[in-house]
C-alpha cells in the first residue's frame, strides 16, 4: 500500500461562471478538464451566485453532495431534489442540469469517465469501508481525522483538515477504520 497527503497548497482553484472550482486531484497527471481528457476528477467548488449551471461532460458519470449550505439539483426532464449536507447526488454528466444553492455552499464533486468502476461513500466516526483490489482511495474532511488501516501491524493515519489522502490499494484488501473525526469524511474509490 502505497499512501500521501495532497496539502490545500497543491490543490488547483480557478474561477468558473457561478464562483470558485478547487481541484483536489485529476488522473492521469496532466490531463486537462477542458480538453476532457481525464479519466477521474476530484473537485470542491464554491459559489458568488445562487444558481448555477452545470457544464456537460458526455462520457463521464458525476458524484455531488454538499460540504456546507444548501444545494438543490434540477435535473431537465427528469426531476429535482434539495441535497441536505453530506447528501450524495449522481448523475450522468450528459443530463442538462443547474442547481440553487445559499452563497455559503460549498460542494464536493468526483467526476468518472463511464465504464471505470467507483464509489462514494461518506463515513462518521467509528465507521468502517472495505476497499476493492486494486483501487485508488482518496478521503477528505474539512476537519482533522485520523484513521486506522488494517494491515500486518494496524497503520495508523492523521490527515490534516482540508486535504486530501491518497491510497493505492494493494492486492490485499485492508479495511478502513474512521477512529477519529469531528465531521464527516468523505472517502472516493476509483478502479482503474
Amino acid at each position: 500500500m502505497k499512501s500521501k497527503i495532497i496539502s490545500p497548497d497543491e490543490f488547483i482553484e480557478n474561477q468558473w461562471s457561478g464562483g470558485t472550482t478547487t481541484q483536489l486531484v485529476i488522473f492521469p497527471e496532466g490531463s486537462n478538464l477542458a480538453d476532457r481528457d481525464f479519466d477521474f476528477r476530484i473537485s470542491s467548488a464554491t459559489f458568488t451566485s445562487t444558481s448555477s449551471n452545470f457544464s456537460e461532460f458526455n462520457s463521464y458519470q458525476r458524484y455531488l453532495l454538499p460540504l456546507i449550505g444548501k444545494l438543490s439539483v434540477n435535473h431537465e426532464n427528469l426531476y429535482s431534489r434539495e441535497l441536505d449536507t453530506y447528501e450524495l447526488e449522481y448523475f450522468l454528466g450528459s443530463w442538462k442540469t443547474s442547481s440553487t444553492n445559499t452563497l455559503d455552499c460549498k460542494d464536493f464533486n468526483l467526476i468518472v469517465k463511464k465504464g471505470i468502476q467507483c464509489n462514494l461513500s461518506v463515513l462518521s466516526e467509528g465507521m468502517s469501508y472495505i476497499p476493492k483490489k486494486n483501487g485508488k482511495l482518496f478521503l477528505y474532511s474539512l476537519e482533522d481525522f485520523q484513521i486506522c488501516i488494517a494491515t500486518d501491524n494496524m497503520q495508523i493515519m492523521n490527515v490534516p483538515a482540508n486535504s486530501l489522502l491518497e491510497i493505492q490499494e494493494e492486492d490485499i484488501l485492508n479495511k478502513i477504520t474512521l477512529k477519529f473525526s469531528t465531521n464527516p469524511v468523505i472517502i472516493c474509490e476509483v478502479i482503474l
